[in-house]
């Protein structure tokens, strides 16, 4: 059974509101002068407020009779922060010491790292105060989670990391070419780019929810 992922919520429809929200690294980048470690790092928190929120989802499923699903959410949790913890450790490495270097932005991208700039700061905060919103909304309110099955959202590797993998390498030649071109401005804005594109590529083509029962 697959519910719509046009349902309205109070912020718009999801898939309107995550385009609108990938424009905004782009944004950041373009007249806020983010860094490329912003641009990932920001991602990176998203797609773990993501996994915080899906193990929610799984602890509180009620479509079987035997919950709420402790083990099953902890364990999926656990795994998707030692996932993301790896590929924090890589862009701090590769991208924040490596990739700053080159920019010329020294170590601002501490800044970043600890949420010290302002605004990036509240880009991050308003962003886990949408999904809180979406969250109550369509799966209590709304009542999704009567529908939902408790491996429904267990999903260990997902097109987020696609998306990481992706951008990094791609991104990271696009930033390459163009700075070698036209200059790290350049290179940067083509990386933005890249990600936003490859980002909201694949998030069109995931439904927003959808529910398999499990064979027993």
């Amino acid at each position: 059974m697959e519910i719509p992922s046009t349902l309205l919520s109070p912020l718009g429809t999801s898939k309107i509101m995550q385009l609108v929200m990938n424009l905004i690294p782009l944004f950041g980048v373009v007249f806020l002068d983010w860094s490329v470690f912003a641009l990932l790092y920001v991602f990176w928190l998203e797609t773990l407020g993501l996994s915080f929120f899906n193990a929610l989802r799984i602890f509180f499923s009620s479509a079987e009779q035997d919950g709420p699903y402790f083990s099953k959410a902890a364990g999926y949790i656990i795994f998707r922060v030692f996932i993301l913890g790896f590929y924090l450790v890589f862009i701090v490495t590769f991208i924040g010491l490596m990739m700053a270097g080159k920019q010329g932005k020294g170590h601002e991208w501490v800044e970043y790292l600890l949420l010290l700039d302002p605004i990036f700061r509240f880009t991050v905060m308003s962003f886990f105060v949408i999904k809180l919103i979406e969250f109550i909304y369509f799966y209590f309110i709304k009542d999704e989670r009567s529908q939902t099955y408790p491996d429904t959202y267990r999903n260990f590797f997902d097109g987020r990391l696609i998306v990481i993998h992706v951008v990094l390498v791609g991104g990271f030649f696009m930033f390459q070419y163009f700075s070698n071109l036209w200059g790290d401005r350049t290179g940067l804005i083509a990386f933005a780019l890249v990600f936003v594109i490859i980002k909201s590529f694949v998030e069109m083509l995931t439904p927003r929810f959808q529910v398999e029962k499990l064979r027993s």
